[in-house]
């Protein structure tokens, strides 16, 4: 607990003063970390991955991102690097499906993080924040409550630890780091603390599937890099699930409030 508490004390305020500060330094440190988070899928198949494929797709979908050219571009980039993954797979293993699994690494990780430039860009650091702020309030509230109160298991098979109990404590403690917020963003409370639950039920579903993942490869932690904590994806979990829910919020839902 000790180490993973320097670990968080330490890489936090780097990590909110690098979206603070956005443009190059967070192009740059989502590079980095989606980088580090494909090597990190990768290890979990324990065969060659194709870094031909997983570096320049991975990177092409951030630039779609940084550039705001998801709409108009995606498809065709979708298209390109998908025929390329066939391709590469067929002559190299003649088991091209055995492979999709790096079209999902690509998908779940840089296209979930590129949702951190997304809503960091266009709706500001302060949303940004919220939804870093409602993840980290859901991670400590279920953790808290599943130790103290914890006794009806959610999904044992997947994690089995986690429990009802702790599920709502981290539900509980989301909204209430939505109410802090409410002086200072639009939605009235009431919306924020509805967005704060539901941002919590997806983060939480963020941490499961991370878990299932690891438990269908045997694996723990999907890393070490960070002390304490593992690796960038057991870290980064439960936030990649956070952001397009918020974005899709604040992109389609915000005037209705």
């Amino acid at each position: 607990m000790a180490t993973r508490i320097w670990t968080a004390v330490l890489t936090i305020p780097i990590f909110l003063t690098v979206i603070y500060s956005g443009g190059i330094y967070l192009k740059i440190a989502l590079a980095v970390l989606t980088l580090i988070g494909l090597y990190e899928f990768s290890r979990l198949y324990q065969q060659q991955a194709f870094w031909d494929y997983l570096a320049p797709a991975g990177l092409s979908l951030l630039y779609l991102a940084y550039n705001g050219l998801y709409s108009s571009f995606l498809w065709v980039w979708f298209v390109l690097q998908l025929i390329y993954l066939l391709i590469r797979a067929t002559f190299t293993t003649h088991r091209p499906l055995s492979q999709m699994w790096h079209m999902v690494a690509v998908f779940y990780i840089v296209g979930l993080f590129s949702f951190l430039w997304l809503v960091n860009v266009e709706y500001g650091f302060l949303w940004t924040l919220f939804g870093i702020a409602i993840t980290w309030a859901t991670d400590t509230g279920a953790y808290f409550t599943g130790l103290s109160l914890g006794r009806s298991k959610m999904a044992p098979k997947i994690s089995p630890h986690k429990t009802w109990e702790g599920a709502i404590g981290g539900a509980l403690a989301a909204a209430l780091a939505a109410s802090g917020f409410a002086r200072y963003l639009e939605p009235p409370l009431i919306a924020l603390l509805l967005l704060g639950v539901c941002l919590s039920i997806a983060g939480q579903m963020g941490d499961l599937v991370e878990s299932a993942i690891k438990r269908e490869r045997a694996v723990k932690d999907s890393g070490k890099i960070l002390p304490g904590h593992g690796g960038i994806l057991d870290r980064f979990d439960s936030l990649l699930f956070v952001l397009p829910l918020l974005y899709l919020f604040l992109k389609y839902l915000t005037d209705w409030f």
